[in-house]
């Protein structure tokens, strides 16, 4: 904050040219935090993914693997979808 502040005061003083100086620094910081917004969500996006196969090889472990046969409709359970037809693997 100190370098933002200090960089943002020594552009005062130059005449002319200090708006438009000023006005290049605002859209430069715009667009590091631009920037840094979208690797966060880059970022909780994949690690999002990580924990939903995590938790999926998780149930399997728990529940076993399906039997040969045994599908969403052979099954009954509610939470058992056919998971073709939803388009998720």
């Amino acid at each position: 904050m100190q370098i933002i502040l200090m960089v943002w005061n020594g552009i005062n003083g130059y005449g002319a040219g200090t708006i438009l100086l000023k006005g290049l620094f605002i859209f430069a910081l715009m667009a590091i935090f631009w920037m840094v917004c979208e690797l966060v969500k880059y970022t909780v996006n994949v690690l999002a993914r990580l924990a939903v196969d995590g938790f999926r090889y998780l149930a399997i472990m728990i529940r076993g693997w399906p039997k040969e046969g045994e599908d969403a409709e052979d099954t009954g359970d509610p939470l058992h979808r056919n998971r073709t037809e939803r388009g998720i693997r």
